[in-house]
């Protein structure tokens, strides 16, 4: 079976001074599916799991699978009822040209738009995105633990926290003067060249975070003229920002939290944040191989060589000591 190189995304809940949630995450939602709703299980039905959220369309946990041991596997997918399928077709009248069409899709289905992979063990969370980002679980798992179900104590915000805030408390990151975004450099296509600046990625072919060229046409650079002296060149693109904030002629710096709510969408690989006394540099405290190879049926990945690679993952982190 041909296979698909992914990242696996580490976040932790954070539970604050005043938690929503006393049992952790990974009880909290295999409870879930326990409660029922007009005499029916969520477990027993998928549509009492569907999420209409009003910026990412529809977001179902589409599969749950609590482990003897406390984990818990799951599969998110997002949809969007109102899109059909667009194809490109041979034109009947010329042969000039193709045809965009759009066709309704069947009654019994929908456009997937986005699937995720995910591992909790406690409230330690391993997750493989396919364009369904730690936000949109973030805003799921609020409205199923806080709405849906009565297991939350108050209606408030579950944030997902990544490693950049790991191994110190939020509270403790004081005074944080400035952050930088630093991609590894974008490789020209039809070259594979060693990564250049070493301080970014100790591993060979990680996968691209973010995107360069979308931050520069947002800036109004000419992006085709780039990518052409790219392409002439083989030369790489490299991304270096500062992002500061100023009060009058002073530097404003930010609290941990504030920090932390600013950044944890980002992804960590990219983020250098200095702060009173601390550096934290992409908030790695040692490579874990977050980048594995896991089985694809067409363009999808297998659901339980993805849960498979979770596992393998879970286990690294728990040698390292960052989970249980």
């Amino acid at each position: 079976m041909p296979r698909k190189t992914v990242r696996i995304h580490y976040r932790r809940f954070l539970r604050g001074s005043e938690p929503a949630i006393d049992a952790s995450l990974a009880a909290s939602l295999s409870a879930s599916f326990r409660h029922q709703v007009g005499g029916i299980s969520l477990s027993d039905d998928v549509r009492l799991r569907t999420y209409e959220d009003a910026d990412h369309g529809t977001i179902i946990l589409n599969s749950l699978n609590p482990l003897k041991n406390g984990d818990v596997f799951g599969e998110f997918v997002r949809i969007d009822p109102t899109a059909n399928i667009t194809l490109l077709v041979q034109n009947g009248k010329s042969a000039a040209e193709l045809e965009v069409r759009e066709m309704a899709k069947p009654n019994d289905a929908e456009v997937l738009k986005g699937m995720s992979f995910f591992l909790i063990r406690g409230d330690h969370v391993l997750v493989i995105e396919q364009d369904l980002t730690s936000s949109m679980m973030e805003r799921y798992l609020r409205w199923l633990l806080c709405e849906r179900c009565p297991i939350a104590q108050r209606n408030v915000p579950l944030k997902l926290i990544p490693k950049l805030f790991l191994d110190e408390k939020v509270e403790n990151l004081r005074d944080v003067s400035l952050v930088r975004l630093k991609p590894a450099p974008m490789q020209p296509p039809g070259f594979d060249f060693d990564d250049a600046d070493t301080t970014i990625h100790s591993e060979k072919g990680v996968s691209a975070t973010t995107n360069i060229m979308a931050i520069l046409r947002a800036a109004n650079f000419d992006t085709a003229l780039i990518d052409t002296l790219m392409r002439r060149s083989g030369a790489s693109l490299q991304l270096n920002l500062d992002i500061t904030l100023k009060a009058g002629r002073s530097r404003f710096k930010l609290e941990g939290e504030e920090a932390m709510a600013m950044l944890r969408h980002v992804p960590e690989d990219d983020l250098i944040v200095l702060g009173d006394g601390v550096r934290k540099n992409r908030g790695k405290l040692e490579r874990l191989g977050d980048q594995v190879d896991v089985e694809r049926k067409g363009n999808e990945i297998d659901r339980k060589d993805a849960w498979r690679a979770l596992q393998e993952a879970a286990a690294r982190y728990r040698d390292a000591g960052l989970i249980e």
